[in-house]
């Protein structure tokens, strides 16, 4: 059994409906071939004996456990781990107790802050939208991974869409954005040559955090936007709560039009 975790991080995060939120990332540097699958677990200690709580997970860097249900029961549960299984063998990362970095006070107040932001955004201003985070760790490309140097050799490859990583995107996460208003500018793209693009601003929950790269798709008029830039704009020891994005509507030539294809892809 390999030794050296290649986890760099592993969270416990608020969910405004009253479980918790999973998250983990693993160095970019980890080369095990797919699949990757991840398991969260419980125990009443940090040395176990441990229980697998969620599903398989394959390729994900993200599970919710609603209601926080793993958390209650005849013996009090102090600490959580995520486990990685690849062909090469398991690997775990550092326990955790259920209120992750946070008290229980804060942890608290954070989830209120998260469930007030996601009440109005469903009342009032609200869009029902998927999000996709785009990879930055996971097994490499087979396609377009140059096997003496390692760089992308195709950056619109069908599989990674350019990222060298496999999947190219993580998600769907659903999320209620609440947008501003558009406004309007000229950009160049080399496929296209210059045309009409649409910016936006949305403030949404801290979870997952976006980044420049990341895609929002409008569920109900099946649009795609890629974040520019993403902002924490509230938070509780530095646990975020809420974020400010902003992104750009992507032309419908765009390869982000095909995420959600990758899956179809793997059954062929």
């Amino acid at each position: 059994m390999p030794s050296e975790s290649p986890f760099c991080a592993f969270r416990i995060s608020p969910n405004y409906l009253g479980g918790f939120l999973y998250s983990w990332e693993i160095s970019g540097g980890f080369n095990d071939p797919a699949p990757w699958t991840f398991f969260v677990q419980k125990g009443p200690t940090g040395e176990g004996p441990w229980e697998t709580i969620s599903p398989e997970l394959v390729n994900v860097i993200a599970w919710r456990d609603e209601g926080g249900k793993n958390l209650y029961g005849k013996s009090n549960v102090l600490f959580f781990r995520a486990v990685l299984s690849t062909p090469r063998g398991m690997y775990f990362s550092n326990a955790i107790q259920p209120y992750g970095d946070l008290p229980r006070r804060e942890y608290l107040l954070a989830r209120e802050i998260i469930r007030r932001e996601a009440l109005r955004a469903r009342v009032l201003a609200g869009v029902e939208c998927d999000v996709y985070v785009r990879s930055t760790f996971g097994p490499k490309c087979t396609y377009c991974i140059d096997p003496v140097t390692g760089d992308v050799r195709d950056s619109h490859c069908r599989k990674c869409f350019g990222t060298g990583r496999y999947p190219a995107y993580f998600g769907p996460h659903r999320m209620m954005l609440s947008f501003s208003t558009d406004s309007s500018h000229s950009k160049t793209n080399s496929n296209d040559g210059t045309h009409e693009t649409r910016s936006f601003e949305a403030l949404a929950i801290g979870n997952p955090v976006l980044k420049k790269g990341d895609v929002v798709i409008d569920r109900a008029q099946d649009k795609r936007y890629v974040v520019g830039i993403a902002s924490v704009v509230s938070e509780v020891r530095r646990v975020a709560c809420l974020q400010r994005i902003g992104f750009d509507e992507a032309p419908i030539s765009d390869s982000v039009y095909r995420i959600g294809e990758q899956d179809a892809d793997d059954e062929e």
